[in-house]
């Protein structure tokens, strides 16, 4: 057995087995992809809905909140496109088991570059919205603060790591198809490549086996996973907590000073005052009398001023951490299906379930669609 399934994984499968042994897989895929494609043209639509939301509003592109919206629908539009090309531009190499595979290792490249372009975009955006959250309800950052202290870093880490990933990975020949619906495998190294050596192009065939194999194209991905799968899930995580975390406190606080507001707005007995008018006859007493009610009903409506700001204050900060909350929930609907594919994967479940192959391809390609219902 050990001597048959060696010869099997090394010897050259001919192309008619290609189509029949994977048949069954191409079906899934085309399934898959068709459900993913269509996703993505619904996401597509509505970041492009929101973006002509932002332009029309009265702020326009003026404020912070605008800005970094704007950013992040960019992104998801130029993820979705990756998204809705219904795998036309696969490399027709890979047609045996890639539906409706129909084009080559440019389109490839082209379509494995817009992936990791936006993708990563698009999360890290959503990072910055809850870290401009997250200034304004916990740190109490003015608006000038934030536009000219932090809003360069929130737009330039979310384009600047997409694009440094994107173009390190185009340099090392990393974009190569997946046998999926994407391009975004490191190494090039389909079942047809099985028994040909790496740089080795198999006749009727264009694209070198082991592509991208000679390269650290492998370790750049990695990183490029971990920051996608790990970082920016942990940064909308703490922050979102910490913002839920200052909101209750601050809601306690004032749940405290209510109770106590109006024992220390009642009038106090002064009786060094009384004795004193008394002594000054009754012209003495009623101008205490007066000023007693003049000093009683400014210091009632300074603490009426400042309860009132304090509520104000308090229902922003619930305001802003309610819609954090919710561009949260957005994020983790979007990918928590993918994160569990991946942790599938890391417990060496193979293959995951076909319903959560399913679900991911719904799921991920609608962030846009769920930034509009927000």
């Amino acid at each position: 057995n050990t001597m048959s399934l060696t010869r099997i994984l090394t010897e050259i499968i001919p192309v008619e087995d290609l189509f029949a042994v994977n048949a069954e897989t191409r079906d899934f895929i085309q399934t898959r992809t068709i459900i993913s494609s269509s996703s993505a043209i619904i996401s597509t639509i509505s970041s492009s809905t929101l973006i002509w939301m932002i332009l029309r509003s009265p702020q326009r592109l003026t404020t912070t909140r605008h800005r970094i919206l704007f950013g992040m629908a960019v992104g998801d539009i130029i993820f979705s496109l990756s998204a809705a090309n219904y795998n036309a531009m696969i490399p027709s190499d890979v047609d045996y088991i890639s539906w409706n595979a129909q084009g080559n290792q440019a389109t490839c490249s082209m379509l494995g570059f817009l992936t990791v372009l936006g993708a990563p975009m698009s999360l890290f955006y959503s990072c910055s919205l809850n870290i401009y959250f997250l200034a304004m309800v916990k740190y109490n950052k003015t608006d000038h603060y934030i536009r000219t202290k932090m809003e360069p870093f929130l737009h330039g880490i979310p384009i600047g790591i997409s694009l440094m990933f994107a173009a390190a990975l185009l340099a090392t020949q990393g974009f190569n198809s997946d046998l999926g619906n994407g391009c975004i495998s490191p190494v090039y190294d389909p079942p047809h490549c099985i028994g040909i050596e790496d740089g080795q192009v198999r006749e009727g065939f264009e694209i070198p086996c082991g592509r991208g194999s000679d390269g650290p194209s492998e370790i750049i991905f990695f990183v490029a996973f971990t920051f996608v799968v790990f970082v920016s899930p942990t940064t909308i995580g703490v922050t979102l907590g910490m913002m839920y975390r200052h909101v209750s406190q601050q809601e306690r606080r004032m749940g405290r000073y209510g109770e106590g507001a109006l024992n220390r707005g009642a009038p106090q007995e002064n009786n060094n005052t009384t004795t004193a008018a008394s002594i000054d006859g009754g012209n003495g007493i009623i101008n205490n009398m007066m000023r007693s009610i003049v000093t009683s009903v400014k210091s009632a409506v300074g603490r009426l001023s400042s309860r009132s700001n304090s509520n104000q204050n308090n229902s922003t900060s619930r305001v802003v951490m309610i819609r954090a909350r919710a561009y949260t929930a957005a994020f983790f609907l979007t990918w928590s299906w993918y994160t569990v594919l991946v942790v599938l994967g890391i417990a060496g479940v193979h293959p995951p379930p076909v319903a959560v192959w399913y679900l991911n391809g719904i799921f991920v390609p609608l962030q846009g669609f769920w930034n509009l219902m927000i």
